[in-house]
């Protein structure tokens, strides 16, 4: 049974198949592990993201990976929070859809150890909390389908975070 990995470090460091990388809708640089992935991949991974169509929050596209130990990077817009307004509950479902999205995009193209960030943590503001609950409730169902799933954290204050998170809902899953 494939279990979900939590770590921290420099997620541009590790390796797997493919690394998950937070979108802006046009796949260009971001801020934040966009800007770094970006930066690594230079005009060569531009050039890939210039001929994807346009993506939307909870929506994900492929490239290869270029300049990082990864082969492939998959894409996905994460919603912006809104501090639990009357819009939270879509940033939710957006939020999920991401890792469902990522997933299918996985499975459609083989890829059997994938790498995630916190999505939503970083510049979208969302709550480690919420962002934890959020992943490991699509991830932990869908764990099976692949060989390493491992989610790498900012700083380790994030990673305890995320491990309480797990150890509370989902350590009989």
């Amino acid at each position: 049974m494939t279990t979900i990995e939590l770590t921290s470090g420099d997620i541009l460091s590790l390796r797997a198949r493919a690394l998950v990388c937070p979108a802006h809708k046009h796949l260009v640089r971001g801020r934040g592990l966009s800007a770094q992935i970006f930066d690594r991949g230079g005009t060569a991974l531009v050039a890939a993201c210039a001929q994807q169509t346009e993506c939307g929050p909870g929506e994900a596209r492929a490239t290869r990976a270029y300049g990082l130990p990864v082969t492939y990077l998959l894409h996905t817009v994460t919603p912006q929070w809104s501090s639990g307004d009357q819009w939270g509950a879509q940033a939710l479902v957006q939020l999920r859809q991401c890792y469902e999205s990522v997933l299918d995009l996985a499975r459609q193209k083989g890829l059997e150890s994938l790498l995630f960030p916190a999505l939503g943590a970083g510049t979208n503001r969302f709550p480690h909390t919420i962002a934890a609950h959020q992943a490991l409730e699509v991830l932990q169902r869908r764990a099976t389908e692949f060989e390493q799933i491992r989610v790498c954290l900012h700083t380790r204050a994030a990673l305890a975070e995320w491990r309480r998170v797990q150890r509370q809902f989902f350590a009989d899953t």
